[in-house]
């Protein structure tokens, strides 16, 4: 470590390579943004002590179950190995913190801000980093809040509710981005907010608020989701239940627990909330009524994102038969009289019946709520569509272009992963970054089709082509039932394992 000045402060700095043009990279971790009490509001940081060191030199996340590594010699699933956990974390509920890669404090660069899923996680795992972004000319940024209970769990004393405090901590974290990057050699007028799964879904939320948007000019939006709200009611219900589950009668009693006891699998008392703190409105009326700013916006999924989910110890949460025999009936008691019809629309993808039952949640829970959103959004705003078929090398292409993978391209962190890196994934990786980047710096994609102007979105696959939206008479045909929201809704729920960074 090092010490940088900044008109901000002296910060601990890491250099962590060399930048095309050949400067210094620094890493600069754990900057706090804001402060709060369990289950209280956060408290935007706008001062700091003068003469001192104003960030830790350890990188820091909010409490959270960690997983034995050993388990995935034998399950095999991405989202539990080493690149994709905080094990060089120090767990604390004070972990409101930016982390910043940058190769110039007095550069005025584009900016990004990533927002990672909201189940687990920190802005400091290795897949996050932004060092490989830095030497692009960016200034990376990403954003530690609360996960789990401590940012989703709809808390009352008295009459006073407390809810949607992750969204919340991300907030205060845009504010304190849009006041400071600067000092970091961040341009505070060309910023690019950037969130993947449950991270994509507060990214939209972050868009639809009339203060978050305003310290972002640019949105990505990377196998994200659609609201699905609960109302005051159903939270305060909700928080009884998780009184009697933590077997305590007060709010204070609930503070005063260890952070340990909050560490389960289970996604008890934890909910989006229409409060009137953070959303001005329902989402999904701010949506249809297009009350959103202009600004361009790219929205995607991967080929294969539940590939994640295609093994045995999440078949019975999610309703998945492993007998043949069983198959048509099994879609039909799951989807009713839809079950024939997704089976004739997507049979000839899928490799198995398993694979088949997987691909149709995949198509109603992420798919879907892409399209939903390209419809809806580019209504307004200039948006680029994707879908990804890339590969990374990992268990031998095994989980296909999985859910997260377009993480690796676009912070091309294969240095992180331990794996094969092939000819074919570097040059993947430099597609991805030219194109994302270029939406990064200035909202335009050279060469590729707006889904606004022609309907297509970009297919990146061994050859790059504009495509129709896959299946799209299909899912507007879903689209016109109530099938799409439930299944996201039960997904969501059902999913408390570790793959449920939702």
């Amino acid at each position: 470590m090092i010490t940088l000045t900044t008109k901000l402060g002296s910060v601990y700095g890491k250099p962590c390579g060399t930048s095309d043009d050949g400067k210094t990279v620094y890493e600069i971790h754990s900057i706090p943004y804001a402060r709060a009490k369990r289950f209280e509001k956060p408290e935007r940081i706008t001062q700091y002590p003068k003469g001192g060191i104003i960030n830790r030199e350890e990188t820091v996340c909010f409490p959270q179950h960690g997983y034995p590594l050993w388990m995935n010699v034998f399950m095999k699933h991405h989202m539990m190995r080493p690149e994709f956990l905080p094990t060089k974390d120090a767990q604390t509920e004070d972990a409101f913190v930016v982390n910043i890669w940058t190769d110039d404090l007095k550069g005025n660069k584009p900016v990004t801000v990533f927002l990672h899923g909201g189940g687990e996680g920190s802005g400091t795992v290795p897949m996050y980093k932004g060092d490989n972004l830095a030497k692009k000319g960016v200034v990376a940024v990403t954003v530690t809040y609360r996960i789990g209970s401590f940012g989703y769990m709809p808390t009352f004393d008295g009459n006073l509710m407390n809810a949607d405090l992750a969204y919340l901590d991300q907030q205060a974290a845009l504010l304190w981005i849009r006041d400071n990057i600067q000092y970091f050699g961040g341009d505070p007028d060309n910023i690019t907010l950037v969130g993947h799964c449950g991270g994509g879904l507060a990214a939209l939320y972050q868009f639809l608020n009339p203060t978050s948007s305003q310290c972002f000019h640019k949105l990505m939006m990377l196998c994200g989701n659609l609201p699905s709200l609960i109302d005051r009611k159903t939270a305060k219900e909700m928080y009884q239940s998780s009184l009697q589950h933590y077997k305590v009668s007060s709010l204070s009693e609930l503070q005063n627990l260890p952070a340990k006891a909050f560490l389960g699998h289970s996604r008890i008392g934890q909910s989006d909330v229409f409060d009137d703190a953070f959303f001005i409105d329902d989402p999904n009326t701010l949506l249809k009524e297009e009350r959103f700013p202009n600004m361009p916006v790219l929205i995607g999924t991967n080929a294969d994102e539940f590939s994640m989910i295609e093994l045995p110890m999440y078949y019975r949460f999610l309703g998945i038969t492993t007998k043949e025999k069983d198959l048509d009936a099994a879609l039909e008691k799951k989807y009713k009289e839809y079950g024939k019809e997704l089976k004739d629309e997507i049979w000839s993808e899928a490799q198995s019946g398993i694979d088949l039952q997987v691909k149709i949640m995949e198509l109603l829970v992420f798919h879907t709520s892409a399209f939903q959103m390209m419809e809806q959004i580019s209504r307004k705003c200039p948006v680029y569509g994707y879908r990804l078929s890339y590969v990374p090398a990992l268990y031998k292409g095994l989980r296909g272009a999985y859910h997260g993978a377009e993480l690796v391209y676009f912070f091309n962190n294969f240095d992180k992963m331990r794996i094969p890196v092939t000819e074919e994934n570097k040059r993947q990786a430099s597609i991805i970054q030219n194109d994302w980047i270029s939406f990064i710096k200035n909202g335009e994609i050279p060469n590729r089709e707006k889904y606004n102007e022609h309907g297509l979105i970009t297919f990146y696959d061994k050859k790059i082509k504009s495509i129709d939206f896959p299946h799209k008479e299909f899912i507007q045909e879903l689209l016109k039932t109530d099938l799409p929201e439930q299944n996201r809704h039960s997904y969501i729920m059902n999913m408390s394992e570790p793959t449920g960074k939702v």
